[in-house]
Order: structure tokens, then sequence, then C-alpha cells
């Protein structure tokens, strides 16, 4: 009988181990759940052929029960598991900080206290749409936003987004509707305005896992009146979708795109149904927006 390596890869090992006890997958897969270990048949699958490698306590856990199930001494498989850290974000791959995407100054995220701001680093971007609702006295009403992200690590729960109207005035911004999440930890600073906010997902996320989700920031009180809509990323995005609509009564003279790459500032069009939008695919880490001249 073929003996277990104890240099061997961690899929060779998994599937020599399968083939030795003659389990389907899903003869596995039930036999883990009934020990409360539950794993889709695609992740059993891809450990065994190599395309993922078991990460995050969760992995190890049902590791060490598929172990079990398969008649195996105890750290035979999980040996070859890398030992997961400490949770904590991976580092950003841009040398953009969170106070140049945000347009801030260093000293407004102080009111940040208990939220991890790195902690957006363990999520990878895909798709960016943010609409933002303006109103016939040239108000932002509201600011949508819809999110597509992949996790880059075992058991990434939440996002957090910042929001900060056009500075000045004590206007109140507030979270007013999410979907596919729910508010957590908020954190203001008074001066700038700035809010943070923790948006908690459904579930933990697997790593490579999409998840998809959207939130709404509105006003408590009169809205500010504004001239821009930006959104910054501190890593490559795929796209970034972003989209001002104008109210019938309100619509601005002219549009213009622009982003932290250089001085230029391509005009856009209004459309009939008083809309201006940029798309940017293969988005690079910065700051990325519309402007428009009322008058």
């Amino acid at each position: 009988m073929e003996a277990l390596s104890a240099s061997a890869p961690f899929a060779e090992a998994f599937d020599l181990a399968i083939r030795r006890h003659g389990l389907s997958l899903e003869a596995l897969q039930r036999r883990m759940a009934m020990r409360g270990a539950q794993v889709s048949l695609a992740t059993l699958s891809y450990w065994r052929r190599g395309r993922r490698h078991p990460e995050g306590h969760r992995s190890l856990h049902a590791v060490a029960v598929a172990e079990s199930c398969l008649g195996l001494p105890a750290d035979a498989l999980t040996s070859l598991v890398t030992r997961p850290r400490e949770r904590r974000a991976q580092p950003w791959p841009s040398g953009v900080s969170l106070a140049s995407a945000l347009g801030s100054e260093p000293t407004e995220l102080a009111a940040c206290d208990g939220i991890d701001l790195d902690g957006n680093a363990r999520l990878a971007l895909v798709s960016v749409h943010q609409r933002a609702t303006l109103g016939a006295d040239r108000t932002e009403r509201s600011v949508r936003t819809e999110l597509v992200v992949t996790s880059r690590a075992d058991g990434v729960d939440r996002w957090v987004s910042f929001f900060r109207p056009q500075t000045g005035g004590g206007h109140q911004p507030v979270l007013r509707s999410t979907h596919c999440c729910r508010p957590g930890r908020v954190r203001r600073d008074a001066a700038s305005e700035l809010v943070a906010c923790e948006l908690r997902f459904d579930y933990p996320l697997r790593t490579g896992e999409t998840y998809v989700f959207d939130f709404e920031f509105a006003y408590d009180g009169e809205p500010p009146e504004t001239n821009y809509l930006q959104f910054g990323v501190r890593a490559p995005a795929r796209q970034i979708v972003l989209q001002a609509c104008f109210d019938p009564a309100a619509v601005p003279v002219r549009c213009y795109r622009y982003s932290g790459e250089g001085d230029s500032r391509p005009e856009l069009p209004v459309g009939p149904s008083g809309t201006s939008h940029i798309a940017v695919l293969d988005a690079r880490p910065g700051v990325y927006g519309i402007c428009w001249e009322w008058d």
C-alpha cells in the first residue's frame, strides 16, 4: 500500500487518502457535514486537484475532520497545510494612502477609533457602480453604491465604507439603506463630516469567493449643494462606473471627468435623461471622478 509522504504536497496527499479509502467526494462531504464541517463539493475538488490550498482557521478545522473521516492519523494532512497567521489585513498593493484615496487629511481619520481602516485590503474590487442623485436645488440627495468583491482570505465578513459630503455646512450624512449587508460600527469626524461605516456581510467569505452588496447614503436635514462625484481606490479594480443623475430642473451646463493621474479633464455629455457617467476599466489605484459647472 502506498504510504503518505510527510513532504508530499497537500493536494497529492489528500487525493491519495481519498483513493485509499475508496470514498467519493460526495460521501466524504456528507461524513464531514455530520461532524460539523460544512465544505462545498467544489472546494473539496479544488483541494484535491491543487487548484486551491486550505487557508484560515475554518479550513484547517475542515481538514482535521477530513483526516478523521478518512481514517488518517491526526495531523497527517493538517501538517501539510500552512498554519494560519493571526488575522490581519494584507498589505495594500500600492502606495496610495487611505487619506489620499478619500481626498482627506490624515487627522480626519483619527475619529475612526475601533474600525479596521486597512481591513478592506482583504477584499479585491471587481466592480464599483456608484450613482448620485441630485435635486432641483442642486443638492446631493443620495449616493448609492453597488460593489462586487472577491475575498483574498478566509473569514472576511465586512467592508468599511467612507463617505464625506462637500466640506462645510454642518451636514449630517447617514446610511439610509443596505442590501446583502447590515451596518456595524459607525464613526464620524465632526469637523470634516467624514463618516466611516462598517458593512457586515450575511456570512463570512472563503478565499476566492465573490460577494455582491449595495448601500445608500443620504442626509438627515438639509443636503449639501455639490459639484462633483468621486471614488478612490487603493488597489486595482476591474471596473469603476460613476453616474450623476440630475433633476430636469437643474442640469449643469458642462460635465468633466478627472482622475489623479493628470490635469486633463475631458468634457462629458449629459444625455436627455439628465445623466452623465464615466466607466473606467482595469482602474489603477487612485481617485476617479465627475465634476460639473452649474452656470
